[in-house]
């Protein structure tokens, strides 16, 4: 069963940039949450300010100008495998200005009077969040903004399901790295049994937010698996959820 190209995506004149490795921001943000707790407990309020000048410049020039992610492209990645999949570079980069900002705010409570309190604190938040919270924040704009822009185009789920008995509706974004490997997951195992009506549909959640909103989308790529009506049987966030569902299905695409 071929994906069904229902909703094609608009064109864009801003290409998306090129994937990177997911492991590289998190071998930034343990070194960073590691090197702050460690200055929490001997008191060395200078970690502060000078990762908040290594995380500005992975922030703002991109990953060949991060010390620590220079580190792991240079010396660690080339001792592992390659990745399982890759993402887009944006949200990390969003996440690391988050923790610029906090850094910088626990930077200023340090110089003032009698605040050291207030900014471990912020220090500390900004190393137990970083990377994910950031990530999420991002994504979560983008679709806020989406909305608030958009007229509304009245798709409805039931719209995208046709003729088939069982649609697998995947929500991507322009941003969305790890869409590409899921549709191609979902696509593929509507083939395993012949004669199954199952299809695939990809819906631009940034061109309907209208739809993306009455689902509850606030990730990507979110996918919906929905009947003819367009009564939603599974939903699953993210690739390691549609791993995870087909893993345990025998017949993954056409059992809820």
């Amino acid at each position: 069963m071929a994906t069904n190209p229902a909703v094609p995506p608009k064109p864009t004149t801003k290409p998306a940039p090129k994937p990177i490795d997911p492991r590289g921001p998190r071998f930034n943000q343990a070194v960073l949450a590691l090197g702050l707790l460690a200055g929490f407990a001997t008191g060395a309020t200078w970690v502060v300010p000078a990762f908040a000048a290594v995380l500005f410049l992975g922030a703002a020039f991109g990953p060949r100008y991060g010390p620590f992610l220079r580190l792991y492209a240079d010396v660690v990645k080339p001792r592992l495998r390659p990745p399982a999949e890759l993402e887009d570079p944006r949200p990390p980069r969003f996440a690391a200005a988050i923790g610029v900002a906090f850094l910088a705010a626990a930077t200023v409570a340090f110089a003032a009077a009698d605040a050291d309190t207030a900014g471990w604190a912020l220090a500390l938040v900004a190393a137990a969040t970083g990377i994910c919270v950031g990530c999420e924040v991002y994504l979560w704009l983008r679709l806020a903004v989406a909305r608030r822009g958009s007229a509304g185009s009245g798709l409805r789920l039931a719209d995208l399901t046709g003729d088939s008995e069982q649609t697998w509706v995947v929500f991507t974004t322009p941003y969305c790295a790890t869409c590409g490997p899921v549709i191609d997951k979902l696509t593929a195992a509507t083939t395993v049994a012949p004669g199954a009506d199952v299809t695939v549909v990809t819906v631009d959640a940034t061109e309907h937010p209208d739809l993306a909103g009455a689902l509850r989308i606030k990730a990507a790529p979110t996918a919906v698996l929905a009947d003819a009506t367009g009564h939603v049987m599974q939903r699953l966030v993210g690739p390691a959820a549609v791993d995870d569902y087909l893993s345990r299905t025998r017949e993954p695409a056409y059992q809820a």
